[in-house]
C-alpha cells in the first residue's frame, strides 16, 4: 500500500521536506537570515526545510547534515516541471544526495551535481555561514530578492 502512496507524491510532486514558517527567516541585503533557534525541523540530522515567498523569487533548500553543517540549494529541479528536492541519504552521512520530487527522482549530490534522472543541469548551491546565532544565506545568481 505505501508504494501506491508514494507513487501518487511522485505522480503530484509533494515532497517529504516541508516549508519553514516565514517568521523564521527574512532575506536582507541579498542574503536569507534564518534564526537558527527557529529551526525545529532541522534538529534531526540529515533533513531539511525549505523557505518560500517573503522576498524570494525562488524557493531555498537548506539541509543538516549528519556532521552538523548546513547546506542550501535553490529548491527546484532542472528538468522540466522544475520540482521540489528532498534530502536523502547519501554514500557518506556527511554527504546526502538530493531527489526530485517527479516520477522520474533526477538525483543530486551535495554539491548539486547530477547524479542520474533526466535533469540536465546541476543545482545551484548557495553559500552558507553562521554568524550571531544566525543561519545566513548568499542568494546566488538566478535566486534573488524580488522587489
Amino acid at each position: 500500500m505505501r508504494w501506491i502512496i508514494n507513487f501518487f507524491k511522485s505522480l503530484l510532486g509533494i515532497c517529504e521536506t516541508k516549508p519553514l514558517a516565514p517568521e523564521s527567516w527574512s532575506v536582507e541585503d541579498g542574503k536569507v537570515v534564518v534564526r537558527l533557534g527557529d529551526l525545529p525541523e532541522l534538529c534531526e540530522k540529515g533533513k531539511g526545510v525549505y523557505l518560500k515567498g517573503a522576498g524570494l523569487d525562488r524557493p531555498i533548500l537548506i539541509v543538516r547534515t549528519e556532521s552538523d553543517q548546513y547546506l542550501a540549494y535553490t529548491n527546484r529541479c532542472t528538468h522540466i516541471g522544475h520540482r521540489k528536492l528532498d534530502p536523502v541519504p547519501g554514500p557518506a552521512p556527511d554527504k546526502p544526495m538530493l531527489r526530485c520530487c517527479s516520477l522520474s527522482h533526477s538525483t543530486f549530490d551535495c554539491e548539486g551535481n547530477k547524479i542520474s534522472g533526466p535533469a540536465k543541469d546541476p543545482l545551484t548551491r548557495h553559500k552558507v555561514e553562521i554568524s550571531d546565532g544566525n543561519l545566513v544565506v548568499a542568494l546566488a545568481a538566478g535566486t534573488k530578492a524580488s522587489t
